[in-house]
């Protein structure tokens, strides 16, 4: 009976998982593969919070340096055990834009396509995202389906929406 108590008292105890997404409840971004001097990132995501507990996360990210080609998709996620989870999709409505002015709808659709392909038979999988801090950093680490993918991690910094960062190559 007395280990119960202890079971008890130390699940009591015990520091709640600390919430991923608390940078962005106040309206940071994730800036990935940031360049703090061009205040620049390869990546930029900020995450819309609905009364509802819904969250949808905005993403736009670097397709091509040179000329720079951004595409931005818009994705449900959800919170699992101290994870940023949802599916990989949103490129059926993705924005293409070409030096940051968004193409034609009829321009897009080719695009939309050739990535799609190439993102093969990863699409509609579940993609889990830890966050892990490493000094200024912080550490992206990417599960698919629950197995690890380091190919897929990445670097990024949480940035102010004020700070006047931008995707580029």
């Amino acid at each position: 009976m007395l280990s119960l108590v202890m079971v008890a008292a130390l699940q009591a105890a015990a520091p709640a998982a600390a919430d991923p997404l608390a940078p962005a409840r106040i309206g940071d971004l994730q800036c990935y593969r940031p360049d703090p001097v061009r205040k620049t990132c390869r990546a930029l995501a900020g995450y819309a919070f609905a009364a509802d507990g819904k969250i949808l996360n905005k993403a736009e990210v670097l397709l091509q340096d040179s000329p720079p080609v951004t595409m931005t998709t818009v994705t449900p996620v959800a919170l699992k055990n101290g994870a940023v989870c949802g599916p990989l999709e949103g490129i059926d409505n993705a924005q293409i834009a070409f030096r940051g002015r968004r193409i034609p709808e009829a321009d897009a659709v080719p695009i939309r396509a050739q990535i799609a392909q190439s993102m093969g038979d990863t699409l509609g999988q579940e993609v889990c995202t830890t966050y892990h801090r490493s000094g200024d950093w912080w550490i992206a680490e990417v599960t698919l389906n629950g197995v690890a993918r380091p190919d897929m991690g990445d670097t990024l910094m949480w940035v102010p929406a004020s700070a006047g960062y931008t995707v580029q190559p």
